[in-house]
C-alpha cells in the first residue's frame, strides 16, 4: 500500500483546532547527562543548517521527487498516520525532535505537539519558531511525573540509534536501556487512550560489529574496512545500533510490534539529494564554510572525524550502498500494552 493511499490517510492544511496549541508542562529536571558526543554531533550538524538540511532521517520519495524535501515530509506524513495523529486535539510526543518539521505537520492537523531535544541549538530553532519544545534527555522524562500520562502518541525519528553506546554493551546495559526506554514512552501515554501507539524509525546493523571497533580510533583500522566505518561514525555521532528483532524483544511488557517497514532505499535516497546540497554548499556557501571552520576551532577531533567520515570516506553512505548494505533503515509501530508495568 501506497502512503498516499493509507486507509489512515489525513485531508491536510485544512484542519483549524479548537485546542489551544500549548500544553502546560513543566521543564523536566535534568536528571541524566548527556552523552557528550552525541551532543556534540548535534552542535556539527547545525552546520547543515546553512544550506537548508534540517532533517537527517530518511524519505519516502516517488519518481516525481525533485528534492530532498518531498521525499521527507512523505515520510514525516507516514509516521503521524501510524501514531493516530488523525484528529484536532491529538497530543503527539517527538522525542529528539530536531528542528521540529515533524511538529510542525502535526499542529497543521489540529495536534497539539510537543518535542525534547538534547541541542541547543535545535531547541532555540523550534521555540523561536513558534513550537514547544523542551531541551532535556529522552530520560529526564522518567522522574517527570507531570508528564505522566498527558499523550495520545510518541514517535522517536532517529533518535533512538544514539541511547546505547558501546561502553553501555560492553557492561550489559544494552537491553535494559531500550527496555526502559519503552517504559518511558509507555509513561507518558494517556492509559484512556484506546489503541495508544509509539512510533520508532531507527538504524539498524546487519554485520557483526562489537564494541571494541567502535572505541579503537578510527585510523588504527584498515582503511575500506567494516571496522573502520563503523568507528568513524561512532567517533562522530556516537551511537550504537540495533540488530531484527531486538527491539520487539525489549518492547514486552509495555508494547508489541504492530507493524514494520523498510525505510532503507529512502534513507539512501536522502542521504545522496544531502550530500549533494552539501558539496555544492563547500563551494557556494560561506556560511557553510564558516560554521565548519568555527566548529573546527572549537571541536577539532571531532569536527575533523566529521569531515573525514562524511565527505573524504563516505562512510555515512556507505551504510546503505552495494547489493548487501551493511545497514538497513526499519520505521516500527508499537501498540501500548495495558498490562505493562508503569
Amino acid at each position: 500500500m501506497s502512503f498516499l493511499d493509507s486507509e489512515m490517510s489525513f485531508v491536510r492544511h485544512s484542519v483549524v483546532s479548537e485546542f489551544p496549541k500549548h500544553m502546560e508542562l513543566p521543564q523536566p529536571t535534568s536528571c541524566f547527562d548527556h552523552t557528550k558526543l552525541v551532543k556534540l554531533c548535534y552542535t556539527l550538524v547545525h552546520a547543515a543548517e546553512a544550506v537548508g538540511i534540517r532533517d537527517l532521517a530518511d524519505g519516502e520519495f516517488q519518481s516525481t521527487d525533485t528534492t530532498l524535501e518531498e521525499g521527507i515530509e512523505r515520510q514525516l506524513n507516514y509516521l503521524l498516520d501510524q501514531v493516530g495523529c488523525n484528529y484536532p486535539g491529538f497530543r503527539l510526543l517527538e522525542i529528539g525532535c530536531g528542528y521540529g518539521h515533524l511538529l510542525r505537520l502535526a499542529r497543521q492537523r489540529g495536534a497539539r505537539a510537543v518535542g525534547v531535544n538534547i541541542s541547543p541549538e535545535q531547541v532555540r530553532y523550534c521555540n523561536d519558531t513558534g513550537l514547544q519544545v523542551y531541551c532535556c534527555t529522552y530520560r529526564d522524562l522518567l522522574k517527570a511525573t507531570q508528564w505522566h500520562g498527558q499523550f495520545d502518541g510518541v514517535i522517536a525519528n532517529g533518535s533512538l540509534e544514539h541511547w546505547v553506546q558501546p561502553e553501555d554493551v560492553q557492561a550489559e546495559r544494552m537491553q535494559p536501556i531500550y527496555n526502559e526506554s519503552f517504559a518511558i514512552a509507555h509513561k507518558v501515554l494517556d492509559p484512556s487512550t484506546p489503541e495508544a501507539r509509539y512510533v520508532t524509525t531507527a538504524i539498524h546493523v546487519k554485520r557483526e560489529v562489537k564494541p571494541e571497533y567502535l572505541l579503537t580510533p578510527w585510523y588504527r583500522h584498515p582503511r575500506g574496512t567494516d571496522r573502520r566505518h563503523f568507528s568513524l561514525l561512532h567517533n562522530w555521532m556516537g551511537g550504537y545500533y540495533p540488530v531484527d528483532g531486538q527491539l520487539e524483544e525489549c518492547a514486552k511488557p509495555y508494547f508489541s510490534l504492530q507493524a514494520e517497514m523498510d525505510g532503507s532505499l529512502g534513507y539512501k535516497i536522502a542521504n545522496d539529494y544531502r550530500m549533494d546540497r552539501m558539496l555544492r554548499g563547500l563551494y557556494t556557501n560561506p556560511k557553510l564554510v564558516w560554521r565548519i571552520a568555527r566548529c573546527l576551532a572549537r571541536h577539532p577531533l571531532v569536527t575533523s572525524t566529521m569531515i573525514e567520515c562524511y565527505f573524504i570516506e563516505k562512510s555515512w553512505d556507505w551504510q546503505f550502498r552495494g547489493e548487501d548494505p551493511p545497514m538497513k533503515l526499519l520505521r516500527h509501530t508499537w501498540r501500548r500494552q495495558l498490562t505493562g508495568r508503569c
